[in-house]
C-alpha cells in the first residue's frame, strides 16, 4: 500500500490543465470563459507589520476558502485513479492511497506505482 499526499496540492493546480479538464467534462463557451477569468484574473500580495509587497499575478492554484476551490481540485485530480490500471486508488481531497492484493511475485503493482510516480512529478 502506498499513501499519497500532494504537498500544496490546491496551490499547484495548473490553470491551463484545469481548463482543459473542464472542457473534457463538457464545459464550453461563456461558462468556460468565466472559469478562465475566475482563475486567471487574481493577484496577491503580502503585508507584514503594515508594509505591503507589490502585487503579483497568481498563475496556478484554485482559490482556497472558496466554494468552488475543492470542486475544481476534484475535477483536476479525478483521473488519478484511472492512472493505476491494476490497483485501487481511493481519494479524499488531496490524500490518496494505492493498493492491490499481490497474487504473484511479478505483479503489476510496481507498474502502477511507477506510473503514479511519473504522474505526480509532472502533475502541474
Amino acid at each position: 500500500m502506498v499513501y499519497l499526499d500532494f504537498s500544496k496540492a490546491f496551490d499547484s493546480v495548473s490553470h491551463r490543465n484545469l481548463l482543459l479538464k473542464l472542457e473534457q467534462h463538457g464545459i464550453s463557451g461563456s461558462l468556460l470563459n468565466w472559469f478562465s477569468d475566475y482563475l486567471s484574473k487574481r493577484r496577491q500580495r503580502v503585508v507584514v507589520y503594515g508594509v505591503s509587497s507589490s502585487f503579483l499575478n497568481v498563475t496556478s492554484g484554485v482559490p482556497q476558502g472558496s466554494v468552488l476551490g475543492p470542486l475544481l481540485f476534484l475535477i483536476y485530480a479525478n483521473d488519478l485513479p484511472k492512472a493505476a490500471n491494476h490497483s485501487t486508488v481511493p481519494m479524499f481531497a488531496d490524500d490518496s492511497k494505492c493498493y492491490r492484493q499481490i497474487t504473484q511475485p511479478r505483479d503489476r503493482d510496481l507498474q502502477d506505482l511507477n506510473y503514479l510516480h511519473q504522474r505526480s512529478t509532472t502533475w502541474t
